[in-house]
Parts: structure tokens; C-alpha cells; sequence
């Protein structure tokens, strides 16, 4: 039996592993896949083989040190692998800590901090900074294909009757609902052009109603109480997306082709029926399954399948767990294998929830709620909470509270644990917790780091420049020519002309990028036409194998968006970042000239000096780019003024361009009407390609003038802080009193440093 130790650390992203007590070998697969920077999730589920691979043995005692969530992640994956017949395994966890508690620490720490005796570390821009950070929006996108229970489900997480919900089709306009605790919502109505159009202080089902029927309106985006998380915890945010054939805006396909995306990280609550097996089903799930097959369990974990209605069924219908067999047979043909199946009754619960606010339903309502909950409470087929794809901590807690409501004999409590909607929460919260939650305490802390790092190295200067009197003349040399750096007019020009330089890079790079994606696409089409050529179709075959062009090109388009829209976002940042690095390296250059040896062992650094102030391209504001844009069609390929290449349904609008081809003709050659029908779609992705890549250079430019004002508060921060280090360096009267000052002022800063710095342990 081989004895396994794994610590690891989800808030650094280290792992360490030891086998016998020994480190891994060099060449280890194992050590190579669990490298620092790296996601347990991304490769724990390949463990058992690589242990069995490296170590030619199948029987391990492992020892796990990390948070509980990551360890029920290592237990499913291990006992999968038992139930495989790949080996045996001892498991047993040595506690760490969790993120709660590193939310208290955090708070400590900052509190500490703002009382603390740095001045600039009270700052208005650091308190916005920190909250912001603790406050960043975690999206969950709702999708489901037509009449599914997708606004019902999400009224009942909401406690409230908000979302339009009908038998048919009901939902044409994206909703954004962000969390912030507040009982009553408030809302912004956009149109399709993104301009804002309404606002309303307290939004209702009314008005919710009006707008999803105004074809003008594209999106809504409100913000209220989402009950099952509070505001301080995360910024929930759920997006409610029409279903695939119900978005009257273009504009809409591609918002969910972003969540579905494989580089996406958002949480996916993905509605379906028992009643499985639509073509807008089949085809939304294509996508789902190429998603999931990109960066392991995380990927996996991201989209929760909720089947809804669960209370509809009868007893004829067959056992629970039989029909969840079928839904993931179903699945698993789609290329999704092991599902978080999550079984729910969306509309008891919402009306159970309404009943406990203690809103006045109808009497019909009243009475279907009634015998809702006594048929969800009799039959232990309805105890959905049972079927829900839980680790053991989070379904004991759900087990624990049906037990308390058992016991005060809370019949519509335990009827609403029933209907399975507490557990999608209860999932909802366990994904914030493993994925979002460590990742926002890693930036909060590196926030915290930058910004004591550059209040240490100004303190450090001002000590010693304080102590060393009798180097001030060299002292203030140094500083002046910094600063006579900064002014250099010759200078300044040679740093916009590395600005300049590092958009122009940027603006390559977009092209190349952009001329691949255009030619992926392209030669897919090319293929398409080469499949079909030597057939001949009669005008019926023809006009079938149209429609079925048409879902190609449906489904080619949103593909093609994302590809681009990826392409632009990646593009912007790199803007930012690159411009970034030239202001460093400005930075830098100050005191290339300067003999640092002749002054003792004391620098200016100014890239030290204004380390906390230039974190990231993201606190300069690039994502407000990326969040904003809005890529407009090119030049249309006929004279019909409608006629866009992605909308589908407008290319067969008369033109005289297809039907011509066959109208009167008995047997119509496949190859030409392929070609002839993608000759537009080739023409679109070639306007599209160029129109996004316009869209990129335009924005970089915007993102380096923003950069270049940025820069220049930069700089003046730069001098105020030289203009403080000279009054160090000249002033005697003061010398004794400012070193004990620093002294104690760096003092303090050690100690706030080590309590930074403990966070992050476990």
C-alpha cells in the first residue's frame, strides 16, 4: 500500500504531493499536470491513473490537506475509480482552513488597515478598490429551449412573482438580475441599439409582462433581493436568456454563445423537461458538450441540468429514478457524461414561498398548493432533494433541515425541501464557494500586497533619506533628475511613440487572428460544397436539403460571433496590459543614468515607489470596454436592405437569388446550390472579420488615450512623492523626529504584512 500526502492551497492554486514521504521525480506526469498556477479540479480526476501509471501499484492510503469542498471532489473521483476496478484506496482529510474564515480575516485585516497610520492607504481609491473586489458580479445564465419552467424556476429562487411565465414561449429579452439585498426592484430598459430607454424604481410581473411583448425592448437590468445569497457574500447575478426559437435580437444568441463558450467560466442552469429530446434541445447541447470538454472537473461543474415539473408526474409515469437513467442516457449521447442532474417542481415552490411572505393568491392557486404539498410530502418518489447531485456536507445540511421542519411539523417547509429547488441553490452557493469565492480572496489579497508594498518602499526612502543628512546633495541630484525625466518633452514623445508601437503590435496580431478565423470557417463551408458535389436533387430533395443549410448556417453563425467576440476581448486586454508594461519600463528608465553606487546603498525605485498604483490593466477600466461593444454588420450582399448574415431567415427573402436555380428545372445540381447559397455567408464572414477587426483597433485606440490621461495622474503622483522624499532629504530639524516616525509607521507595516500574508494559508 502506497501512503499519498496532497496539501493543497485553492487560493494560491498550489498543490504539493509526497509519496513514501518523498518529493515527485523531475519527470513526473503527475507533478507536471498539478504544477503550480494549476486548478485541482483541472486534474484530480485523472489522479487515480496517473497514480496507478507512476507507481505500478492499486492500493493507496491517501491523506488530503485542503478545504472540505476540494476533498469531496477527490472522493467522488476516487470512488469512481473503485467502482471501475482500478484500484483501492484509504482516504482521510487533515482540516484547512475555508473560506469563511478568510472572510473574517480579510475584513480584520482591512479595518486594521484604514486605522492604521498611512494616510494614502485611507484613500477613497483604495476603499473603492477593496469593495469592489469583494463585490465583483458572479453571472449564472438561465437557458432552456421553449416552455421548459424556466421563468418559474427562477421567480421561485427569486422568492417572487416577477418573471413572465406562461405554457408557451415567454421569454424574448435578456434579464439581468443582480442581487443586493434590497426587497425592491429597480431596473434599466435597453434597446437594441444599447441605449437606455426606461427606468423603473419598482419593478413588478406587470411591467415585466409589458416589456417582454415591446419589440423594441433587448434587455433588462435590475437589481434586487436574490433571497438564497446575500449581497456581501457575492454579487449574484442571474441572466435570463430567450431560448434559442424566441430571441427576437441577434444580439441575444450571441450572449448565451458567451456563457456556453468554452473559455467562459459562468455557472450554466441548464432547464429541461423529463420530456426530453427537441432539435433546439439537441443542438443547444452540442454546444454545452463541446464546452465541458475543456478544463476538467471545473467545466463540468459549471452547468447544472435541472429537469423541471417534476410535480406533474404521475404514478404511471414510472419510478423517479428510472426516468433520471433516461435523462442521462439522453445526455450521454450528447457527449455528457456524469451530469449534475438536479430534479425540481419550480411552481410549488414558488407558491409555497409566496404563501410564507404571506401574498394573496387565488383560491384555485391556494388549493393546488395544497395538494401539491401533500403529494410531494406522501410520496418519497417526490422527495427530489434525494435524486440532487450533492457532496455529502452540502445534501446533510438540506437532510438537516427537513429533519428541524419534521420536528415542528412544518408541513409546507419539508414539502418545499421536496420540490428540489433548495438544493439548485444550495449547488449555486457550493460553485461560488469552491470557484469564486478563493479566486476573489487571492485579488483582494494581492490588492493588499501591491498597495503595503509601495507604502513600505516610500517609508523605507523617506527613513533613510531622513538618516543620511550628510548625502542629501547626492540625494537631491537623484531626484532631480527624475524629475527632470518626467518633464523631458523628447522623453515624453519617445514613451507615446513605445505607446504608439504597442497598439500598432496589438493591431497586427487582431488581423492574423482574425484572417484565421475567417479561413477555419471558410474552409468548413468549402467542405460542405465538396460533400455534395456529383448529386443531383429533384426540387423536393433540394428544397429539404435547403433546410437543412439553413440550421448549418444557424448554427455557423453564433460560432463564428464568439470566435470573434473572444478574439476582441483577448485583444483589448492585451492593449492594456501591453501598454502597462511601457509605462514600467518608462518607470524604469528614470534612473538608467544615475550612479546608483555613489549614493551608499540607498535607490529611488520609482517602479517601487508607484508599485500599488498601477495593479492591473483591469483596475484602469479595460473591461468596461470589452462589456460595451457591440460589433454592427457590414456591407449587405443585395440591395434588400433587411437581408443580414445573421439573420438566416432573411436570406431566402426575395431576391431572385435562389429560386432561380431550380424553379422550373427537374433535377437541380447539388454542388451549385450549396455553392450559390454560402456565397453569401462567405461574403458576411469576410465583412464581419473586418468589421471586428475595425471594432478592436478602434477600441485599443480609446483604451491608450484613456491609459496616456491615466498615466499622466500617474506621473503627477510620481512627483508629489519625489517633492516629499527631497523635503526628507533637506530638512534637518526634522530628522530625528521623522526617523522615529517611519520607524514605527514600518513597524507597523511588517506586522500588517505578515497578517496579509496568512490569509492565503490553510
Amino acid at each position: 500500500m502506497k501512503k499519498v500526502f496532497i496539501k493543497y492551497n485553492p487560493y494560491k492554486l498550489e498543490t504539493e504531493i509526497t509519496v513514501e514521504g518523498k518529493k515527485l521525480a523531475q519527470n513526473s506526469n503527475l507533478g507536471e499536470r498539478s504544477a503550480p498556477g494549476t486548478r485541482f479540479q483541472e486534474w484530480v480526476e485523472d489522479l487515480p491513473k496517473l497514480l496507478v501509471e507512476e507507481y505500478n501499484d492499486t492500493d493507496f492510503e491517501i491523506v488530503f490537506h485542503g478545504t472540505l469542498l476540494d476533498y469531496e471532489d477527490l472522493t467522488e473521483v476516487f470512488t469512481e475509480a473503485y467502482k471501475k476496478g482500478q484500484l483501492t484506496a484509504k482516504l482521510e482529510r487533515k482540516p484547512a482552513k475555508e473560506t469563511s474564515d478568510k472572510e473574517v480575516l480579510i475584513d480584520e485585516v482591512f479595518k486594521k488597515i484604514q486605522e492604521g497610520p498611512f494616510e494614502e492607504l485611507r484613500a477613497e481609491e483604495i476603499k473603492s478598490a477593496f469593495e469592489h473586489a469583494k463585490s465583483s458580479d458572479f453571472e449564472v445564465c438561465v437557458v432552456a429551449t421553449m416552455s421548459a419552467g424556466k421563468s418559474t424556476l427562477i421567480n421561485a429562487m427569486l422568492c417572487d412573482k416577477l418573471m413572465p411565465s406562461k405554457q408557451e414561449a415567454c421569454t424574448a429579452i435578456i434579464t439581468r438580475l443582480k442581487d443586493n439585498d434590497n426587497d425592491t426592484w429597480q431596473a434599466e430598459v435597453y434597446n437594441k441599439e444599447n441605449c437606455l430607454i426606461e427606468t423603473h424604481e419598482a419593478l413588478n410581473y406587470q411591467t415585466m409582462e409589458r416589456l417582454n411583448g415591446d419589440e423594441s425592448v433587448s434587455m433588462i437590468k435590475a437589481v434586487g433581493n436574490i433571497p438564497f445569497v446575500t449581497a456581501e457574500d457575492v454579487s449574484l447575478v442571474l441572466v435570463d436568456t430567450p431560448g434559442p426559437n424566441n430571441a427576437r435580437d441577434p444580439e441575444h444568441e450571441k450572449v448565451q454563445s458567451k456563457f456556453l463558450g468554452t473559455s467562459s467560466k459562468s455557472l450554466v442552469l441548464y432547464i429541461m423537461e423529463g420530456t426530453f429530446g427537441s432539435v433546439d434541445d439537441d443542438n443547444l447541447l452540442k454546444r454545452v458538450a463541446e464546452s465541458m470538454s475543456v478544463g476538467g472537473k471545473q467545466s463540468k461543474d459549471r452547468f447544472l441540468f435541472v429537469v423541471s415539473k417534476m410535480d406533474d408526474r404521475r404514478k404511471e409515469d414510472g419510478d423517479t429514478q428510472q426516468m433520471l437513467n433516461r435523462v442521462r442516457e439522453y445526455l450521454s449521447k450528447h457527449g455528457i457524461e456524469n451530469p449534475n442532474l438536479f430534479p425540481a417542481a419550480a411552481l410549488p415552490a414558488l407558491n409555497i414561498r409566496l404563501i410564507e411572505k404571506g401574498v394573496e393568491l387565488d383560491e384555485d392557486t391556494m388549493d393546488e398548493t395544497e395538494l401539491k404539498v401533500k403529494k410531494l410530502n406522501r410520496n418519497e418518489q417526490f422527495y427530489l432533494e434525494n435524486y440532487a447531485t450533492l457532496p455529502g456536507s452540502v445534501s446533510g445540511k438540506i437532510k438537516d433541515e427537513l429533519s428541524k421542519a419534521e420536528k415542528s411539523n412544518e408541513k409546507n417547509e419539508q414539502a418545499l425541501i421536496h420540490t428540489g429547488v433548495p438544493s439548485v441553490e444550495a449547488a449555486i452557493r457550493q460553485y461560488v464557494q469552491k470557484y469564486a469565492k478563493t479566486a476573489k480572496i487571492k485579488n483582494i489579497v494581492d490588492a493588499f500586497r501591491h498597495n503595503l508594498d509601495e507604502a513600505k518602499c516610500f517609508e523605507d526612502t523617506k527613513c533613510e533619506l531622513a538618516r543620511r543628512q550628510e548625502e542629501r546633495e547626492k540625494f537631491i541630484k537623484m531626484i532631480d533628475s527624475i524629475e527632470q525625466k518626467i518633464k523631458d518633452i523628447e522623453g515624453a514623445k519617445k514613451f507615446d511613440d513605445a505607446v504608439n508601437d504597442a497598439v500598432k503590435k496589438v493591431k497586427i496580431e487582431t488581423q492574423n487572428i482574425v484572417d484565421g478565423i475567417v479561413k477555419k470557417f471558410q474552409i468548413n463551408i468549402q467542405n460542405r460544397i465538396k460533400e455534395k458535389a456529383g448529386e443531383e436533387w429533384s426540387k423536393d430533395e433540394a428544397q429539404y436539403e435547403y433546410r437543412r443549410l439553413e440550421k448549418y448556417a444557424q448554427k455557423l453563425e453564433p460560432d463564428f460571433q464568439e470566435e470573434l467576440d473572444e478574439m476582441i476581448r483577448q485583444k483589448l486586454i492585451s492593449t492594456g496590459e501591453r501598454l502597462l508594461e511601457e509605462y514600467k519600463r518608462k518607470l524604469i528608465s528614470l534612473t538608467e543614468d544615475i550612479n546608483i553606487n555613489e549614493i551608499s546603498e540607498i535607490s529611488i525605485d520609482p517602479l517601487k515607489l508607484m508599485g500599488g498604483s498601477i495593479i492591473s490593466a483591469d483596475s484602469i477600466g479595460v473591461e468596461r470596454f470589452i462589456q460595451t461593444k457591440k460589433v454592427e454588420d457590414g456591407e449587405e450582399w443585395v440591395k434588400n436592405t433587411d437581408k443580414k448574415w445573421y439573420k438566416p431567415w432573411t436570406w431566402l427573402q426575395e431576391s431572385g437569388y435562389y429560386r432561380t436555380k431550380y424553379k422550373n428545372v427537374e433535377y437541380i445540381k447539388a454542388s451549385e446550390l450549396v455553392h450559390e447559397f454560402f456565397s453569401p455567408i462567405e461574403s458576411g464572414l469576410y465583412n464581419n472579420g473586418r468589421n471586428a477587426k475595425e471594432y478592436a483597433d478602434m477600441q485599443s485606440e480609446k483604451i491608450a488615450e484613456l491609459f496616456r490621461s491615466e498615466f499622466g495622474k500617474l506621473d503627477e503622483k510620481l512627483k508629489e512623492k519625489l517633492k516629499e522624499l527631497k523635503d526628507y532629504a533637506t530638512n534637518k530639524e526634522k530628522a530625528e523626529e521623522r526617523i522615529k516616525e517611519s520607524e514605527s509607521k514600518l513597524t507597523w507595516l511588517e506586522k500588517i504584512q505578515t497578517e496579509v500574508e496568512s490569509i492565503l494559508e490553510i
